[in-house]
């Protein structure tokens, strides 16, 4: 009676077992479909925000654009080593654009202020192109250019198809929605793959100074000296981009320098950037009106391949 007991008793406990063990199984079925329902989802909310994006950017013919960037710069330990001095710039820059008649307005400004804040220096550019023809300032003077490709002209312009073209070659995850001013959007947090991170490290790290590069080996730096993160809000409503934002710390010591590493002593370049792009006005009238002061200003024809001549101007 009592081996009966117990060969009942283990019986029930393998049955008890392999009925776990199928349950186990089950639910972990569960969970493997779940993550992968779950994993289409974020693919296909990766995926529809960029078509969303480029499909409402085709039907763009105007806009305007703002950008904010302020930037630092601080060497350490650099004592001795010339005229390197750690500085702050801030930089802005306004415009709007025409796409259907080749159009565009820029105004850019630039503050750079030394860390020691004893010296500053303004400088400001504005530039339109208009007819086929670029007008610019600088200082007071203004003069004309014309350009031989135009579309090209303005393409390089086109901030907004820019960041359209980044995005495209990031990954991208939806990281939720919140209220803007009132309206819908959906943020979205980019990696940028390495190209395009590359550039974007260049392009900040020169603006405030372009001996800094070459101080640098940029791809070390790329591998083991940056910090990125970029955000890109979008209208639920219009499925177009109302602001970007990317924050960066670029830290570039021994080993990253291009000095030998007996000489580096604890010598270091720190450039922490903030850009800051905002997008409006999508479809609202654009007319580009040329300052008065341009219209006298002398126009030059364009550079042209050796042997070919210019066109009289009229």
């Amino acid at each position: 009676m009592t081996d009966s007991r117990k060969m009942s008793r283990s019986s029930i406990a393998a049955q008890g077992a392999e009925g776990g063990g199928q349950v186990l199984k089950r639910i972990l079925l569960v969970v493997a479909l779940a993550a992968a329902a779950l994993a289409g989802c974020v693919d296909d909310d990766r995926g529809e925000a960029k078509k969303l994006m480029a499909g409402a950017a085709e039907e763009v013919e105007s806009y305007r654009f703002e950008i904010e960037m302020d930037q630092t710069v601080e060497y350490r330990n650099f004592s001795g080593q010339g005229s390197l001095e750690g500085e702050k710039v801030a930089l802005w820059w306004q415009g709007e654009i025409n796409l259907t008649d080749n159009s565009s307005m820029e105004a850019i400004s630039s503050k750079r202020t030394t860390l020691a804040g004893d010296r500053t220096a303004d400088d400001a550019v504005e530039v339109y192109f208009l007819n086929d023809t670029r007008y610019q300032r600088m200082g007071g003077e203004w003069i004309g250019l014309l350009e031989p490709d135009p579309v090209h002209r303005i393409e390089n312009s086109d901030q907004l198809a820019h960041l359209l073209e980044m995005i495209e070659r990031a990954e991208v995850e939806v990281a939720g929605t919140e209220r803007v001013g009132g309206d819908r959007v959906r943020r979205l947090k980019v990696v940028p793959d390495d190209d395009t991170a590359f550039g974007i490290m260049l392009g900040q790290i020169s603006s405030i100074d372009p001996r800094i590069p070459l101080m640098i080996d940029m791809n070390v730096l790329m591998e083991r000296g940056t910090e990125l993160e970029w955000t890109v809000l979008v209208s639920e409503e219009t499925g177009l981009p109302t602001e970007s934002r990317i924050s960066a710390v670029y830290s570039a010591g021994p080993g990253v320098l291009r000095v030998p590493p007996e000489a580096a002593g604890g010598m270091e370049i720190v450039i922490e950037t903030t850009e800051v792009r905002r997008f409006g006005g999508y479809g609202e009238p654009v007319t580009i009106i040329l300052p008065e002061e341009a219209r006298a200003a002398p126009i030059l024809p364009p550079d042209l391949p050796e042997g070919e001549e210019p066109e009289p101007l009229t």
